[in-house]
Parts: C-alpha cells; sequence; structure tokens
C-alpha cells in the first residue's frame, strides 16, 4: 500500500466500498493495493463481494511497525492475495512488503493489472507463474476471478429470488441473508465443515434432506416464522446437541431429526400437533423431553432407540401412540399414560427393557400386536377398571403381576415378562394368544393351554428359555412365526393334527433339543420332516 500520509487521508476518505472487509476465522482474501487507485478498485470488490467472497483490505491509511504487523498476520491467515498491480502499487514499500510476506507463506499470488506498469525485476520473479488479468473489461475480470479464485473464501450460497437453491460453501460459519424464505432440498446436504448456521427470521420453509449429513452443526435455532420442516432435513446431524423450535403451528416432517446421536436438549412449542414418524428416531443421547402440551399424536417410531431416554410424561390431549414409538427406549424405566389416549400402535414400547410397570388408562379403545414386546423387566399391566375394551387381572399366584386381556378375556395381549411365577394356567376363556405375549417371561416353566385356544401367535413364547414341556390343545388351528424360537430348554411339544396352519422359524434356537410328538403324516409331521426337526408319533410321549 502507497505511504500513509494527512494528506492521501483526506484525499480517500470519501471513496468507500459498500462492504465491511471480514473479520471472521472462516478463509478470506487479502487485498494488497495503493490507496490511489481506490477509484478503480473498490468497484472490483464490491463486485467479488456481490459473489459472496470473503474479503480482507485496508482501509485506515494507518502507518508505523504496530500495522504492518498487522498486515503480516492479515496475510498469513489468509486463503490467497489479490494484488493490483499499478505503478503506484509497485513503488509502495507496503505493497512491496505484502508481496514478500505471502510468497514468505506459499499464499497464492492472483494480479490483476490496473495499467500499463513495468514490473520490477524482484517483483517479477516473485510474480513469475502467476496467472495475470486486466481491468480493462469489468465483466471479463470478474468472470476470470470467479472461475480462478479458490472457492473456500466464498461464502457460496446460491439464491434465486428468495429461494436458496444450494450451498457450496466449506466453511463453518454461515448467516443465510434476511429475506430468504425457502431453503430447497437438499441445499447444505453433507457440508461437513458446517459448524454453525444462522437462519434469518424471514425463513418459511426448510426443505427435505436440506442439511442432511452436516455432521459438525452443533446446535439449530429454527425461527418463529418457519412453518415447514421437510422429511430428513437434519437426519444424521451428529453433532447437534441442541434445538430450539420456536413457531407452534410447524410441521415437522417424518425422520426430520433422526439419528442426532449427540442431540440431548429439545425445546418444543406447546402449539406443535403432531411428531411424524421417525422424527428423533435414535437420537441416543436424549435423557429427557418436555412433550408440548397440545400434542395429539406420537408418530412411528417418533422416539425408537433413544437409548437414554429415562422417563415419558404423554400429555392428556395425546390420542394415539403409533407403531414402535419407544421402540428399543431401553433406559425408560418410567410412561405416565393420561386419560385421553385411545390408541397403541404395534410394538409401541417393544424393547423397553427397564420398564417394570404400565397403567392404561379408561380411555383407551385400540392396543395392537405385541405392544410390550421385549419388555423384559415387565411386573405389571394394570387397566383401568372403566376402560371399556380391555381388562388385568393378577396372577392368581402372584397378586402384583398383572396379565392384560380384551374385556371378554378372550384374547391374552400381554404376561409380564418379570414375573416371578413359574407356572402359569391360561384361562379357559382365551381364544387366542396373540403375537409375542409371553415373550421374554424367563422364568415361566410351564404353562397350561386350555382347550378354548385355536390361534397362538408370533412370537408368543420367544425366549421362554426355562419352558421345558408345552402340550398344544387339539382346537388351536394355527401356530404362527417364531412361536418357539429361542425356547432353549424346551424337550416335548405336543401338537395335534387340528394345527392346520404352522409359520416359520418355530423352533429356531431350541432345534437340537426339542421332540415333536404328533400323528404320522400330520401337518406338523410333515414340518418337522422338511425341517430337520426330531419328531415322533404321539403313543411315543409315554415312554419318554
Amino acid at each position: 500500500m502507497a505511504t500513509k500520509t494527512t494528506e492521501q487521508n483526506e484525499q480517500y476518505q470519501e471513496i468507500h466500498t459498500k462492504f465491511e472487509a471480514y473479520t471472521g476465522k472462516e478463509p478470506y482474501l487479502f487485498v494488497s493495493y495503493s490507496h490511489r487507485d481506490t477509484a478503480q478498485i473498490y468497484p472490483i470488490l464490491d463486485r467479488l463481494s456481490d459473489c459472496k467472497y470473503r474479503i480482507w483490505y485496508d482501509e485506515s491509511c494507518e502507518n508505523g511497525n504496530d500495522f504492518r504487523d498487522e498486515l503480516r498476520q492479515r496475510i498469513e491467515k489468509a486463503e490467497a492475495v489479490i494484488l493490483f498491480v499499478s505503478k503506484a502499487s509497485m513503488s509502495s514499500p507496503f505493497c512491496g512488503m505484502e508481496i514478500i510476506v505471502a510468497r514468505e507463506n506459499n499464499k497464492r499470488l492472483y494480479p490483476v493489472f490496473l495499467d500499463d506498469v513495468e514490473v520490477p525485476p524482484a517483483f517479477a520473479i516473485l510474480l513469475a507463474n502467476t496467472h495475470h488479468s486486466t481491468a480493462e473489461n469489468m465483466d471479463r475480470l470478474i468472470k476470470t476471478l470467479r472461475r480462478d479464485l479458490p472457492a473456500v473464501a466464498m461464502d457460496r450460497l446460491t439464491t434465486v429470488g428468495t429461494e436458496l437453491k444450494r450451498c457450496e460453501d466449506n466453511g463453518t460459519d454461515i448467516t443465510v441473508d434476511e429475506g430468504i424464505r425457502t431453503i430447497c432440498d437438499e441445499a447444505f446436504k453433507n457440508r461437513k465443515a458446517l459448524q454453525h448456521i444462522y437462519l434469518p427470521h424471514s425463513l418459511e420453509t426448510i426443505g427435505t434432506e436440506s442439511f442432511r449429513g452436516c455432521n459438525n452443526v452443533e446446535e439449530m435455532d429454527i425461527p418463529e416464522n418457519t412453518i415447514r420442516v421437510g422429511e430428513s432435513a437434519f437426519r444424521d446431524c451428529v453433532s447437534m446437541k441442541s434445538l430450539i423450535v420456536r413457531n407452534s403451528c410447524i410441521k415437522i416432517g417424518e425422520r426430520a431429526f433422526e439419528n442426532c446421536a449427540m442431540l440431548s436438549d429439545i425445546t418444543l412449542p406447546d402449539g406443535l400437533t403432531e411428531l411424524y414418524g421417525g422424527v428423533f428416531n435414535s437420537c441416543k443421547s436424549l435423557k429427557h423431553i418436555r412433550l408440548p402440551k397440545n400434542l395429539t399424536i406420537l408418530g412411528e417410531s417418533a422416539f425408537s432407540d433413544c437409548v437414554l431416554l429415562e422417563a415419558m410424561d404423554i400429555p392428556e390431549t395425546v390420542t394415539k401412540i403409533d407403531d414402535l414409538v419407544f421402540n428399543g427406549c431401553i433406559n425408560m424405566t418410567e410412561v405416565n399414560l393420561k386419560e385421553g389416549l385411545k390408541k397403541i400402535g404395534k410394538s409401541a414400547f417393544k424393547n423397553c427393557r427397564s420398564l417394570t410397570k404400565v397403567e392404561l388408562p379408561a380411555s383407551v379403545t385400540s392396543i395392537s400386536d405385541a405392544p410390550f414386546r421385549g419388555c423384559e423387566a415387565m411386573k405389571s399391566i394394570r387397566v383401568a377398571p372403566r376402560n371399556k375394551y380391555y381388562k388385568s387381572e393378577p396372577n392368581k399366584r402372584e397378586g402384583n403381576d398383572h396379565v392384560l386381556f380384551n374385556k371378554n378375556k378372550s384374547i391374552i395381549i400381554a404376561y409380564p415378562a418379570s414375573s416371578r411365577e413359574v407356572q402359569y394356567d391360561i384361562p379357559d376363556s382365551v381364544m387366542e394368544i396373540s403375537d409375542w405375549s409371553f415373550c421374554e417371561c424367563k422364568k415361566l416353566n410351564r404353562i397350561t393351554i386350555p382347550d378354548s385356544v385355536h390361534t397362538i401367535g408370533e412370537g408368543a413364547f420367544c425366549n421362554c428359555i426355562l419352558l421345558d414341556e408345552v402340550e398344544i390343545p387339539d382346537s388351536v388351528e394355527k401356530i404362527d412365526d417364531c412361536a418357539f424360537r429361542g425356547c432353549a430348554s424346551l424337550e416335548k411339544l405336543i401338537v395335534p393334527a387340528s394345527v392346520k396352519e404352522l409359520g416359520w422359524g418355530l423352533f429356531d434356537g431350541c432345534e437340537d433339543k426339542v421332540t415333536v410328538y404328533c400323528e404320522q403324516n400330520s401337518p406338523i409331521w410333515d414340518y418337522c420332516c422338511r425341517n430337520g426337526i426330531r419328531h415322533a408319533r404321539l403313543e411315543e410321549r409315554e415312554n419318554n
């Protein structure tokens, strides 16, 4: 830069760029120039700023050793140097110093010639093998610089009107301009360097997968005017620790925050009425969350595999807990279900291994298959007495172990897996043993099935590891898939010819020990032949 004097200060103080020099931590361009050329240079810098380049330049006309030190530091931290070559800059000791410091620090130089100056030999050597441009044609110069300058020094946000179409910026901090109303699908997808993104108040829509895979983003504050977050919008943002959602009318798409593995602090607005499927699936650091007061639906797998989630207080406004909502919440010890809840979906609490008891309110009208499958610590499932569709009864031998049935006890839905009883006699009103109803009952040694039963559901006795003998009555017509899977102690199973429908994998995990006693040429006889299961005629059971 030219020698700074009071006279020059006065001469150039009326000439300014329309942007402030960049002072952040992202990659930027250092501009080396003479203040005598500002009238010609500043319009070029304005055009580069419009192209979203981060630019540092000096407009202070300062002097002294301290200022020289600052220039050195700015060059050392810069991504590259734009050198405006002119008669004035080539005679400036500041510009000479800047060229030398840039070369010492292996900074790429991009010379732009403003006039027909003859470059001094010392500088000509330093500028050798660099790509030279001229300022004769502004449009051509900007096009050339955009082609050649390092993209990492750009805030590369492609916008069309009020839509942000694409980000190609590899910086860690990005601010989206006020006035943007839509961030389009996949706009920031896989921007792995991004740590902080500042969204404008004007933002209304965040598109599908727009931030998916931004695995270094640390927090997200979604503005109050945002009314839609698309599917998988922040999926796989594995470093995100905090989330604030401000708009009560917002719609958050399925799997929007799935696999945000570090997410532990979530603030949702009370007006939010629905959490769609998988929205917080696999948020493995989440221990506590306060659900919105006006929430009505918990969508499928909404909190599936939130392995640190300890308790859940379901608001009284919630009418439906969908399939697999809390599947795999292995540390959840307590769930508080309020009056008003109507539907509990399939496997809603599957593998909640620490859950010990559940109380179902009178308002529940529908419970799908296997709601408590894999709840190995479950001791009691109680139903409010006024419920018109379901009931619970204590095990006759253990008054605290409540078993879940439909209202007329024709279906047994769930037996508490952690019951201390070793024997259970299924009531003779039961016609169906539903899917996974006795799954994980690891203390159960004997079970009596009455001749009222016609169906044994999928996985009904899965992992009943002490069950050693079962007799199927001749009322049973169907034994579904995996019914005795993992029954490692099962030695004797008596199956009548009435059983016509047999599922796959009935004896997975107990094939080496079990013997099936049945009628020759019956469906179960043929099944055993096909699958290599040891079997014998019914009359032989007495001898064994």
